[in-house]
Formats: structure tokens, C-alpha cells, sequence
């Protein structure tokens, strides 16, 4: 079957202007612009505005779809535009997602709903009634490290069987026997498997999984882009060199919570992002030389 999400997509941060308000940063736009410019350069498949990594739980509803809509304004037409819109709310999930298809974005990430823990048939019934309200199609995100809750790959498969317009799974649990379940339980579905976990990419691609939602390749976009067209084009030796160099980044920009290193790389490398908004910090001294370090042995800075 053809692939609808294949390839390498990193998840951008979102720029905040540096004017001293830690509550309630502004978003920069301009910097938001130099970074899509970046990535897409280093051959990107497609871009993921407003997720986590984009620390969507600190944006307005409003400041999301204004995000997503600028990123396709920026965005060739080929590259995929990916919004991040989901919700702990069902009803909140559906509505920001009917807005962001209002913009002319149908690619939806949603992500398991969190804090409240709802059982595998509220998560089936969650993700039922967002595919049965929006047109577009939609890809699930599995990060139980942030939501307290695991969709269970028998889920996953339930959902893919009914429904058409869920297309795909971004798969964060860390857990790759579960992954190659997910793989294994869906391979007879027009469904994708995704991986979220930069890390496992290449186990994931070995496995059947079709590419990365990227944390890695707002900061090195060419290199987790070539790597993973390497995998997907079954070069997997080549790809492994290219993994193997790109692993200390991996891990360093998860040495506090993402997308703090992030925005700290981004900024070391030239992209001026500023700093997330509260709670979510600026990192320390020590974690700054860390990554600078990184940064240097891969000749970023």
C-alpha cells in the first residue's frame, strides 16, 4: 500500500520573542519563518507545527492555528504541513481541529488525551469521534511519558481497521516490542507507523515503520534526513553510520525536558528561538556545555 506519512518531519519548536515576559512570550514569527527555511533546506519531507515539541499546552487555541497557518503560508506545496491540534478534551480536540482545517490544513496530530487517563475504550471512542467530526486525516500520538497513558497496540489496531482517515501512529512510548506489535497488528490496513522517538528510528524503519517525527532535525536537518532516506530506501548500513554519529544528539537534546535543548541548540547554531514560556525553562550552565560539546563534534558551531 502507498504511504501517506513517510519520511522525516521534525516537530519545530515554536520561536518566542525575548521581551522579558516569561508568563506570556509573544511568538516569533520572523524566527519562526528562518527556522522552516532551515529545516526545508536540509530536505525535510514535511513540517510539524504546535506539538509538543512546539510546547503547544502553553499556546492559546488562537496562537496554534495562527502557528499552523503560517507554516503552510511559508511551506511549499509538496511539503507536508502537519498541525499539531489535539486536546485532553474531546470537544476541544474537535474544535481546534475544525479550525485548522478552516485554514486549508487537513493533516492532524492528536495526542493521547492526558491528565485524565481514560481507559483503552475512551481512547478508542476519543479518537472515534474526532475521526467521525473532521474531513481531513488524522495521525495518533502515542507518548505515554507525557500523558500518563499507553495506547495499546490493540487499539491502535481497532482504530485503524474502522476508520480511513486514521492514517498513521506517532509512536513515542519507547518501547519497541510494543511498536513492532503496532507494525505487525496493522500491516493489512492503509496505515502507517511513525516514529517519535529519535533515538529508535532506525529500529523502527528496520522493522516496517515509515520515518520520524523529529525532535533532531530542527537542529541537524540534513543529516536526520538523509538518514532515514537511506533506511526507507533499504541502505540501512549507510543509514546505521549516519545513526550512529547523530546518536549524542539525540540523547543531549533530552537532557531536560524538551524542547528546552532545543531551543538552546537552535539559538547556538544561529536561529534566534528565545526561550519557551513558563514553566518550561531556560537550561542550566552545565546542560549548555553539554550541548555545546555535542554541537561542536558534529561541526554545528
Amino acid at each position: 500500500m502507498a504511504k501517506k506519512i513517510s519520511g522525516c518531519f521534525p516537530a519545530l519548536v515554536t520561536p518566542m520573542k525575548e521581551d522579558g515576559n516569561r508568563l506570556n512570550h509573544e511568538i516569533n514569527f520572523d524566527s519562526f519563518k528562518q527556522l522552516i527555511e532551515h529545516v526545508l533546506r536540509g530536505g525535510v519531507t514535511g513540517i510539524v507545527p504546535a506539538g509538543c515539541t512546539g510546547h503547544a499546552a502553553s499556546l492559546t487555541a488562537e496562537e496554534q492555528v495562527k502557528l499552523v497557518g503560517f507554516a503552510r503560508e511559508q511551506a511549499p506545496e509538496k511539503a507536508a504541513v502537519i498541525a499539531g491540534d489535539g486536546s485532553n478534551c474531546t470537544r476541544e480536540a474537535i474544535e481546534l481541529a475544525k479550525k485548522v482545517e478552516g485554514i486549508g490544513v487537513k493533516m492532524h496530530l492528536q495526542i493521547c488525551p492526558y491528565q485524565n487517563k481514560p481507559t483503552q475504550e475512551g481512547l478508542y471512542q476519543h479518537y472515534a469521534a474526532i475521526a467521525k467530526a473532521i474531513s481531513g486525516e488524522m495521525i495518533i500520538y502515542n507518548v505515554p511519558g507525557r500523558t500518563g497513558r499507553n495506547i495499546e497496540p490493540e487499539t491502535v489496531e481497532r482504530l485503524a481497521k474502522e476508520f480511513s482517515n486514521i492514517i498513521s501512529i506517532k509512536e513515542a512510548s519507547g518501547n519497541i516490542e510494543q511498536i513492532k506489535k503496532v507494525i505487525e497488528l496493522t500491516k493489512d490496513y492503509d496505515f502507517d507507523v511513525i516514529s517519535g522517538d529519535d533515538g529508535l528510528t532506525l529500529d523502527i524503519i528496520k522493522a516496517g515503520g515509515t520515518g520520524c517525527i523529529s525532535v533532531a532535525a530542527n537542529v541537524a536537518p540534513q543529516k536526520t534526513s538523509e538518514y532515514i532516506k537511506l533506511a526507507l530506501e533499504g541502505k540501512i548500513e549507510e543509514a546505521a553510520k549516519i545513526d550512529a554519529e547523530l546518536q549524542p544528539l539525540f540523547k543531549i537534546l533530552f537532557i531536560e525536558t524538551n524542547p528546552g535543548p532545543c531551543h538552546y541548540a537552535l539559538r547556538k547554531i544561529g536561529i534566534p528561538v528565545g526561550v519557551p514560556r513558563l514553566p518550561l525553562v531556560d537550561v542550566t550552565k552545565e546542560s549548555a556545555e553539554k550541548i555545546d560539546a555535542v554541537l561542536k563534534q558534529l561541526g554545528l558551531i
